[in-house]
Protein backbone atom coordinates (compact mmCIF):
# COMPACT_ATOMS: atom_id res chain seq x y z
CA UNK A 1 0.00 0.00 0.00
CA UNK A 2 1.37 2.89 -1.27
CA UNK A 3 0.60 5.79 1.89
CA UNK A 4 1.66 8.58 -0.93
CA UNK A 5 -1.82 8.25 -2.77
CA UNK A 6 -3.55 8.99 0.72
CA UNK A 7 -1.67 12.67 1.42
CA UNK A 8 1.96 10.94 2.87
CA UNK A 9 5.05 11.80 2.69
CA UNK A 10 6.47 8.34 3.74
CA UNK A 11 4.53 5.79 6.11
CA UNK A 12 3.63 6.80 9.74
CA UNK A 13 3.55 3.81 10.94
CA UNK A 14 6.75 2.44 10.56
CA UNK A 15 8.60 -0.36 12.69
CA UNK A 16 12.22 0.65 12.27
CA UNK A 17 12.97 2.62 15.62
CA UNK A 18 13.42 6.40 16.20
CA UNK A 19 16.35 8.01 13.97
CA UNK A 20 18.79 11.24 14.68
CA UNK A 21 16.51 12.57 11.75
CA UNK A 22 13.45 11.62 13.42
CA UNK A 23 14.24 12.48 16.97
CA UNK A 24 11.01 14.89 17.02
CA UNK A 25 8.60 11.92 16.53
CA UNK A 26 9.83 10.46 19.88
CA UNK A 27 7.29 10.55 22.74
CA UNK A 28 7.23 9.18 26.46
CA UNK A 29 9.25 7.95 29.11
CA UNK A 30 10.06 12.00 29.89
CA UNK A 31 10.95 10.55 33.69
CA UNK A 32 13.58 8.01 32.62
CA UNK A 33 15.05 10.04 29.76
CA UNK A 34 15.57 13.07 32.48
CA UNK A 35 17.24 10.87 34.65
CA UNK A 36 19.31 8.51 32.02
CA UNK A 37 20.61 12.00 30.73
CA UNK A 38 21.82 12.77 34.34
CA UNK A 39 23.65 9.26 34.12
CA UNK A 40 24.90 10.83 31.24
CA UNK A 41 27.02 13.35 32.36
CA UNK A 42 30.07 11.87 32.98
CA UNK A 43 32.04 9.32 31.29
CA UNK A 44 32.58 5.27 31.50
CA UNK A 45 28.99 4.68 32.14
CA UNK A 46 27.05 1.74 32.08
CA UNK A 47 23.24 1.61 31.68
CA UNK A 48 21.15 -1.37 31.14
CA UNK A 49 17.70 -0.95 28.91
CA UNK A 50 15.13 -3.29 29.51
CA UNK A 51 11.70 -4.00 27.97
CA UNK A 52 9.54 -6.27 26.72
CA UNK A 53 9.78 -6.70 22.70
CA UNK A 54 7.84 -4.24 20.58
CA UNK A 55 7.93 -0.99 23.51
CA UNK A 56 10.51 0.87 22.43
CA UNK A 57 13.70 -0.06 24.20
CA UNK A 58 15.90 0.69 20.52
CA UNK A 59 13.99 4.22 20.55
CA UNK A 60 14.73 5.03 24.00
CA UNK A 61 18.39 4.19 23.51
CA UNK A 62 18.85 6.05 20.60
CA UNK A 63 17.00 9.02 22.25
CA UNK A 64 19.34 8.95 24.43
CA UNK A 65 22.43 8.64 22.34
CA UNK A 66 21.16 11.07 19.25
CA UNK A 67 20.54 13.99 21.73
CA UNK A 68 23.77 13.55 23.69
CA UNK A 69 25.69 13.49 20.42
CA UNK A 70 24.02 16.57 19.11
CA UNK A 71 25.17 18.17 22.44
CA UNK A 72 28.37 16.66 21.58
CA UNK A 73 29.21 14.83 25.07
CA UNK A 74 29.46 11.84 23.14
CA UNK A 75 30.12 10.65 20.05
CA UNK A 76 27.91 7.50 18.58
CA UNK A 77 27.38 5.57 15.39
CA UNK A 78 24.22 6.21 13.13
CA UNK A 79 23.17 2.33 14.03
CA UNK A 80 22.85 0.19 17.18
CA UNK A 81 24.78 -2.66 17.46
CA UNK A 82 22.68 -5.97 17.01
CA UNK A 83 24.31 -9.08 18.66
CA UNK A 84 23.77 -11.79 16.92
CA UNK A 85 23.62 -15.38 18.54
CA UNK A 86 27.00 -17.00 19.43
CA UNK A 87 28.89 -14.14 18.74
CA UNK A 88 32.60 -14.24 20.61
CA UNK A 89 34.51 -11.39 22.06
CA UNK A 90 37.06 -10.48 19.58
CA UNK A 91 33.30 -10.56 16.91
CA UNK A 92 31.89 -7.70 19.19
CA UNK A 93 35.25 -5.86 19.28
CA UNK A 94 35.87 -6.11 15.71
CA UNK A 95 32.01 -4.62 14.91
CA UNK A 96 32.86 -1.78 17.46
CA UNK A 97 35.72 -0.88 15.36
CA UNK A 98 34.12 -1.20 12.02
CA UNK A 99 31.09 1.12 13.30
CA UNK A 100 33.21 3.94 14.80
CA UNK A 101 35.48 3.65 11.49
CA UNK A 102 32.54 4.06 9.27
CA UNK A 103 30.89 6.73 11.52
CA UNK A 104 34.01 8.66 11.26
CA UNK A 105 34.63 8.45 7.77
CA UNK A 106 31.18 9.15 6.65
CA UNK A 107 30.04 11.81 9.28
CA UNK A 108 33.10 13.43 10.90
CA UNK A 109 33.20 16.85 10.06
CA UNK A 110 36.93 17.57 10.57
CA UNK A 111 39.39 15.79 8.22
CA UNK A 112 41.90 15.72 10.38
CA UNK A 113 40.52 12.74 11.92
CA UNK A 114 40.27 10.55 8.78
CA UNK A 115 44.00 11.42 7.90
CA UNK A 116 45.05 10.52 11.50
CA UNK A 117 47.27 7.58 11.23
CA UNK A 118 45.00 6.05 14.29
CA UNK A 119 42.34 6.68 12.20
CA UNK A 120 44.30 4.64 8.99
CA UNK A 121 45.32 1.33 11.42
CA UNK A 122 41.90 1.10 12.74
CA UNK A 123 40.59 1.38 9.27
CA UNK A 124 43.00 -1.06 7.55
CA UNK A 125 42.22 -3.88 10.45
CA UNK A 126 38.98 -3.55 10.60
CA UNK A 127 39.10 -4.17 6.42
CA UNK A 128 41.58 -7.45 6.83
CA UNK A 129 38.88 -8.45 9.78
CA UNK A 130 36.16 -8.46 7.17
CA UNK A 131 37.74 -9.91 3.95
CA UNK A 132 38.62 -12.84 6.67
CA UNK A 133 35.42 -13.14 7.17
CA UNK A 134 33.73 -13.32 4.39
CA UNK A 135 36.77 -15.37 2.85
CA UNK A 136 35.60 -17.49 5.68
CA UNK A 137 32.03 -17.62 5.01
CA UNK A 138 32.96 -18.75 1.16
CA UNK A 139 35.21 -21.64 2.23
CA UNK A 140 32.78 -23.04 4.79
CA UNK A 141 30.00 -22.94 2.23
CA UNK A 142 32.21 -24.41 -0.40
CA UNK A 143 33.49 -26.84 1.09
CA UNK A 144 29.71 -28.10 2.52
CA UNK A 145 29.92 -27.73 6.07
CA UNK A 146 27.39 -25.66 8.58
CA UNK A 147 29.23 -21.98 8.24
CA UNK A 148 29.33 -21.19 12.23
CA UNK A 149 28.78 -24.49 13.70
CA UNK A 150 30.78 -27.43 15.19
CA UNK A 151 28.73 -29.39 17.95
CA UNK A 152 26.19 -27.06 18.27
CA UNK A 153 28.84 -24.34 19.31
CA UNK A 154 29.09 -20.76 16.89
CA UNK A 155 33.18 -21.15 15.58
CA UNK A 156 34.32 -17.79 14.16
CA UNK A 157 37.90 -17.13 12.98
CA UNK A 158 40.04 -14.84 15.01
CA UNK A 159 42.47 -13.04 13.25
CA UNK A 160 43.03 -10.31 15.74
CA UNK A 161 43.19 -11.19 19.59
CA UNK A 162 40.97 -8.70 22.44
CA UNK A 163 43.73 -7.24 23.32
CA UNK A 164 44.99 -5.66 19.94
CA UNK A 165 41.19 -4.69 19.21
CA UNK A 166 40.92 -3.04 22.46
CA UNK A 167 44.16 -1.25 21.72
CA UNK A 168 42.37 0.30 18.52
CA UNK A 169 39.17 1.18 20.15
CA UNK A 170 41.36 2.82 22.84
CA UNK A 171 42.32 4.74 19.88
CA UNK A 172 39.68 5.71 18.44
CA UNK A 173 38.21 7.17 21.88
CA UNK A 174 40.99 9.02 22.68
CA UNK A 175 41.06 10.76 18.72
CA UNK A 176 37.20 11.37 19.42
CA UNK A 177 37.73 12.90 22.49
CA UNK A 178 40.43 14.98 21.01
CA UNK A 179 37.98 16.40 18.60
CA UNK A 180 35.76 17.96 20.74
CA UNK A 181 33.85 14.74 22.38
CA UNK A 182 34.70 15.25 26.07
CA UNK A 183 32.92 12.05 27.24
CA UNK A 184 34.14 9.86 24.60
CA UNK A 185 32.13 7.62 22.37
CA UNK A 186 28.31 5.69 23.58
CA UNK A 187 27.84 2.57 22.12
CA UNK A 188 24.17 0.66 22.12
CA UNK A 189 24.72 -3.04 21.82
CA UNK A 190 21.08 -4.70 21.03
CA UNK A 191 19.43 -8.24 21.22
CA UNK A 192 20.65 -9.08 24.48
CA UNK A 193 17.74 -11.08 24.82
CA UNK A 194 18.60 -14.05 27.10
CA UNK A 195 16.84 -17.11 26.29
CA UNK A 196 15.22 -15.48 23.07
CA UNK A 197 18.09 -15.20 21.22
CA UNK A 198 20.70 -16.13 23.30
CA UNK A 199 21.40 -18.74 26.12
CA UNK A 200 22.29 -17.88 29.41
CA UNK A 201 25.28 -19.89 29.00
CA UNK A 202 26.00 -17.41 25.81
CA UNK A 203 24.96 -14.34 27.26
CA UNK A 204 27.49 -15.43 30.68
CA UNK A 205 30.38 -15.88 27.99
CA UNK A 206 29.62 -12.69 26.13
CA UNK A 207 29.44 -10.04 29.37
CA UNK A 208 31.86 -12.09 31.44
CA UNK A 209 34.15 -11.45 28.44
CA UNK A 210 33.28 -8.18 27.98
CA UNK A 211 33.65 -6.74 31.06
CA UNK A 212 36.91 -5.75 31.39
CA UNK A 213 36.66 -3.99 27.92
CA UNK A 214 33.67 -1.75 29.26
CA UNK A 215 35.82 -0.36 31.36
CA UNK A 216 38.55 1.25 28.34
CA UNK A 217 38.52 5.02 29.25
CA UNK A 218 36.18 6.84 27.14
CA UNK A 219 33.87 3.83 26.52
CA UNK A 220 30.09 4.35 27.64
CA UNK A 221 27.39 1.56 27.04
CA UNK A 222 23.55 0.95 26.79
CA UNK A 223 22.76 -2.62 26.96
CA UNK A 224 19.33 -3.34 25.36
CA UNK A 225 17.54 -6.28 26.07
CA UNK A 226 14.29 -7.88 27.52
CA UNK A 227 12.91 -7.73 30.57
CA UNK A 228 15.19 -9.55 32.97
CA UNK A 229 18.05 -8.60 31.52
CA UNK A 230 19.07 -7.12 34.55
CA UNK A 231 18.03 -9.30 36.67
CA UNK A 232 20.92 -11.89 34.55
CA UNK A 233 23.41 -9.75 35.11
CA UNK A 234 23.01 -9.42 38.63
CA UNK A 235 22.30 -13.49 39.13
CA UNK A 236 24.64 -14.74 36.39
CA UNK A 237 27.38 -11.99 35.78
CA UNK A 238 28.65 -10.61 39.37
CA UNK A 239 31.89 -9.17 37.84
CA UNK A 240 29.64 -7.37 35.67
CA UNK A 241 27.17 -6.44 37.84
CA UNK A 242 29.31 -4.85 39.99
CA UNK A 243 30.25 -2.07 37.49
CA UNK A 244 26.30 -1.31 36.16
CA UNK A 245 26.15 2.87 36.85
CA UNK A 246 22.42 2.48 36.60
CA UNK A 247 19.15 0.08 34.42
CA UNK A 248 15.95 1.25 33.70
CA UNK A 249 13.18 -0.30 32.80
CA UNK A 250 10.84 0.85 29.66
CA UNK A 251 7.13 0.25 30.30
CA UNK A 252 4.18 1.02 26.78
CA UNK A 253 3.91 4.16 26.48
CA UNK A 254 0.19 4.88 28.23
CA UNK A 255 -2.85 6.22 26.23
CA UNK A 256 -2.60 9.67 26.40
CA UNK A 257 0.81 9.44 25.29
CA UNK A 258 -0.13 6.50 22.76
CA UNK A 259 -2.33 9.37 21.35
CA UNK A 260 0.23 12.17 21.03
CA UNK A 261 3.19 9.14 19.38
CA UNK A 262 0.10 8.68 16.70
CA UNK A 263 -0.81 12.21 16.39
CA UNK A 264 3.11 13.53 16.01
CA UNK A 265 3.51 11.00 13.51
CA UNK A 266 0.65 11.82 11.23
CA UNK A 267 1.45 15.11 11.65
CA UNK A 268 5.05 14.73 10.84
CA UNK A 269 4.18 12.97 7.62
CA UNK A 270 1.21 14.74 6.34
CA UNK A 271 1.78 16.79 2.93
CA UNK A 272 -1.45 18.77 3.64
CA UNK A 273 -3.45 19.93 6.78
CA UNK A 274 -6.25 18.40 4.48
CA UNK A 275 -5.03 14.74 4.51
CA UNK A 276 -7.40 12.57 6.61
CA UNK A 277 -5.73 10.10 8.92
CA UNK A 278 -7.23 6.55 7.31
CA UNK A 279 -7.54 4.71 10.40
CA UNK A 280 -10.44 5.71 12.88
CA UNK A 281 -8.53 6.05 16.40
CA UNK A 282 -10.99 3.68 17.87
CA UNK A 283 -9.23 1.12 16.17
CA UNK A 284 -5.70 1.82 17.55
CA UNK A 285 -7.33 2.07 20.91
CA UNK A 286 -8.60 -1.20 20.53
CA UNK A 287 -5.13 -2.66 19.34
CA UNK A 288 -3.28 -0.92 21.66
CA UNK A 289 -5.59 -2.56 24.67
CA UNK A 290 -5.36 -6.06 23.27
CA UNK A 291 -1.29 -5.71 22.80
CA UNK A 292 -0.65 -4.40 26.02
CA UNK A 293 0.91 -0.92 23.84
CA UNK A 294 3.49 -3.42 21.85
CA UNK A 295 3.99 -0.57 19.30
CA UNK A 296 5.77 -2.66 16.48
CA UNK A 297 3.28 -5.50 16.76
CA UNK A 298 0.58 -2.82 16.45
CA UNK A 299 2.25 -1.21 13.30
CA UNK A 300 2.60 -4.09 11.71
CA UNK A 301 -0.99 -5.35 12.10
CA UNK A 302 -2.39 -2.30 10.86
CA UNK A 303 -0.12 -2.40 8.06
CA UNK A 304 -1.53 -5.82 7.15
CA UNK A 305 -4.63 -4.73 7.74
CA UNK A 306 -4.35 -1.42 5.51
CA UNK A 307 -3.35 -4.21 2.72
CA UNK A 308 -5.96 -6.81 3.32
CA UNK A 309 -8.79 -3.77 2.84
CA UNK A 310 -7.02 -2.04 -0.40
CA UNK A 311 -7.78 1.40 1.18
CA UNK A 312 -7.38 3.87 -1.05
CA UNK A 313 -8.82 1.71 -3.67
CA UNK A 314 -12.21 0.02 -2.05
CA UNK A 315 -11.99 1.39 1.10
CA UNK A 316 -11.41 5.48 1.72
CA UNK A 317 -11.40 4.58 6.11
CA UNK A 318 -10.99 1.93 8.07
CA UNK A 319 -13.57 1.56 11.22
CA UNK A 320 -12.72 -0.58 14.03
CA UNK A 321 -16.13 -2.41 12.73
CA UNK A 322 -14.48 -3.21 9.94
CA UNK A 323 -11.04 -3.60 11.34
CA UNK A 324 -11.78 -6.06 14.47
CA UNK A 325 -13.34 -9.21 12.12
CA UNK A 326 -10.22 -8.71 9.66
CA UNK A 327 -7.62 -8.06 12.24
CA UNK A 328 -9.52 -11.43 14.04
CA UNK A 329 -9.31 -13.94 10.38
CA UNK A 330 -5.55 -12.27 9.94
CA UNK A 331 -4.78 -13.59 13.47
CA UNK A 332 -6.18 -16.75 13.52
CA UNK A 333 -5.06 -17.42 9.70
CA UNK A 334 -1.14 -17.26 11.10
CA UNK A 335 -1.84 -19.46 13.99
CA UNK A 336 -3.86 -21.98 11.87
CA UNK A 337 -0.74 -21.82 9.77
CA UNK A 338 1.58 -23.95 12.95
CA UNK A 339 -0.25 -26.82 11.82
CA UNK A 340 -2.26 -26.51 15.49
CA UNK A 341 -4.97 -29.31 16.24
CA UNK A 342 -8.75 -28.86 17.59
CA UNK A 343 -7.34 -30.21 20.90
CA UNK A 344 -4.31 -27.52 21.18
CA UNK A 345 -6.66 -24.97 19.52
CA UNK A 346 -9.66 -25.33 22.68
CA UNK A 347 -6.34 -25.21 25.34
CA UNK A 348 -4.92 -21.79 23.63
CA UNK A 349 -8.24 -19.91 23.68
CA UNK A 350 -8.43 -21.22 27.44
CA UNK A 351 -5.20 -19.72 28.07
CA UNK A 352 -5.94 -17.09 25.95
CA UNK A 353 -8.87 -16.00 28.28
CA UNK A 354 -8.10 -17.13 31.51
CA UNK A 355 -5.94 -14.77 33.85
CA UNK A 356 -2.18 -16.08 35.53
CA UNK A 357 -3.70 -20.19 33.91
CA UNK A 358 -2.03 -22.83 35.78
CA UNK A 359 -2.23 -26.39 34.42
CA UNK A 360 -4.49 -27.73 36.92
CA UNK A 361 -7.14 -24.40 36.05
CA UNK A 362 -7.34 -25.18 31.68
CA UNK A 363 -7.45 -29.23 33.09
CA UNK A 364 -10.65 -28.53 34.94
CA UNK A 365 -12.66 -26.91 32.58
CA UNK A 366 -11.74 -29.14 29.69
CA UNK A 367 -11.71 -32.50 31.97
CA UNK A 368 -8.25 -34.00 31.38
CA UNK A 369 -6.17 -34.59 33.51
CA UNK A 370 -2.77 -31.90 34.21
CA UNK A 371 -0.88 -34.35 32.73
CA UNK A 372 -2.38 -34.11 29.70
CA UNK A 373 -2.89 -30.45 29.75
CA UNK A 374 0.88 -29.93 30.43
CA UNK A 375 1.99 -32.04 27.62
CA UNK A 376 -0.37 -29.76 25.08
CA UNK A 377 1.00 -26.71 26.40
CA UNK A 378 4.66 -27.85 25.83
CA UNK A 379 3.33 -28.49 22.03
CA UNK A 380 2.01 -24.95 21.91
CA UNK A 381 5.27 -23.52 23.10
CA UNK A 382 7.22 -25.42 20.79
CA UNK A 383 5.10 -24.20 17.98
CA UNK A 384 5.72 -20.18 19.54
CA UNK A 385 1.72 -20.08 20.21
CA UNK A 386 2.39 -19.39 23.86
CA UNK A 387 5.66 -18.06 26.26
CA UNK A 388 6.73 -19.91 29.14
CA UNK A 389 8.31 -17.87 31.97
CA UNK A 390 9.11 -19.50 35.42
CA UNK A 391 9.09 -17.23 39.09
CA UNK A 392 10.44 -19.85 41.35
CA UNK A 393 8.76 -23.46 41.41
CA UNK A 394 5.73 -21.21 39.24
CA UNK A 395 5.13 -21.34 35.65
CA UNK A 396 3.51 -18.36 33.93
CA UNK A 397 1.73 -19.12 29.89
CA UNK A 398 1.52 -15.67 28.05
CA UNK A 399 -0.02 -16.71 24.91
CA UNK A 400 1.25 -15.31 21.87
CA UNK A 401 -0.33 -11.55 19.97
CA UNK A 402 -2.01 -13.50 17.55
CA UNK A 403 -3.41 -16.06 19.39
CA UNK A 404 -4.80 -13.83 21.23
CA UNK A 405 -6.31 -11.48 19.26
CA UNK A 406 -7.50 -14.72 17.42
CA UNK A 407 -9.46 -15.85 20.49
CA UNK A 408 -9.45 -13.11 22.93
CA UNK A 409 -13.49 -12.13 24.68
CA UNK A 410 -12.16 -8.34 24.15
Amino acid sequence: MHWQTLGFKDDPLKTTPITSETLALYTGHSQEVKTCQNVLTSSNVRIVIEGARGVGTTSFGNYLRFTTKNNKHYFTTKNEIKIDQGWRLETLLAVIISHLVRELELFANNSAITKDPRFHNAKAISSRIAETYRSFGIEAFGAGINYGKTAGVVTQPIIIPSATLSHLIEDLVALIRENGYKHGVLLQLNNLDVGVVHTEQEMKYLFNALRDYTQIDGTNWLFVGDIGLRKFIAQQVDRMDDIISYEVKINPLNKEEFTEMLTKRFEYYRNSPKTEIPIEMEVFTYLYQITSGRLRYIFGLVSRLMNSLHVGDLTNKITIDLAKPMLIKLARDRVERTDITSAEENVLKILVNLKNPIPNDVAKIIKKTPQYVGRVISVLHEKQLITIKQAGKLKYYYPSLDATIAYSDI
